[in-house]
């Protein structure tokens, strides 16, 4: 199912008209109409707002987008505030190393702790940022493949060549990508 089927079924189930759905986003009902049949597709922070009046994840509206709105937090919990001074500390401990000026034992403890964390957190976030660069990558294939599959088949063939021709275009290549043969 597209996104849009997937907004729409999920608004049945729930017994939700489009103007009811419509007025809890503060949108019109032909707004709705437009993003369950595929004309407009929703922002990522409106596909939030749409699951969270239809009371779901938005994972299960767009299975490539997994954000888990029970889980969002603002701000630092009171762990990271704890750990955002340890780190302070220990920053300005290693500054004090590098002026050359003598760490104690007790010192030289915090900023191997600070160390450790350091190697445990960098690898996580680089994970998260590859997560996240995954999904804006699924996102603007699923905004690719709607928009193609609403084209006839001329248009279809019109799409491929253009795609063709970009893929020529040294600036619009990612440089990772292997070259065609």
């Amino acid at each position: 199912m597209t996104v849009g089927e997937k907004i729409k079924y999920i608004r049945k189930q729930n017994k939700i008209s489009q103007q009811e759905l419509g007025n809890m986003l503060g949108v019109s009902q032909a707004m709705i109409a437009q993003y369950e049949n595929g004309k407009r597709i929703p922002k990522i922070e409106t596909l939030i707002k749409i699951a969270e009046a239809l009371d779901c994840e938005v994972s299960d509206i767009d299975e490539n987008i997994i954000v888990h709105r029970h889980t969002v937090r603002l701000g630092p919990t009171p762990e990271n505030v704890e750990q955002y001074k340890k780190n302070a500390e220990a920053e300005k401990l290693i500054q004090k190393r590098a002026l050359g000026e003598i760490i104690l034992e007790g010192e030289q403890e915090k900023i191997d702790d600070y160390i450790k964390h350091k190697s445990k957190v960098l690898p996580r976030f680089r994970e998260n940022l590859e997560k996240f660069s995954d999904i804006v990558d699924a996102w603007g294939e699923n905004i690719l493949i709607d928009r193609y599959r609403r084209l006839n088949n001329d248009g279809k063939n019109e799409a491929i060549k253009r795609i063709d021709e970009l893929t020529e275009i040294p600036r619009y290549i990612n440089p990772t990508t292997p070259p065609q043969e």
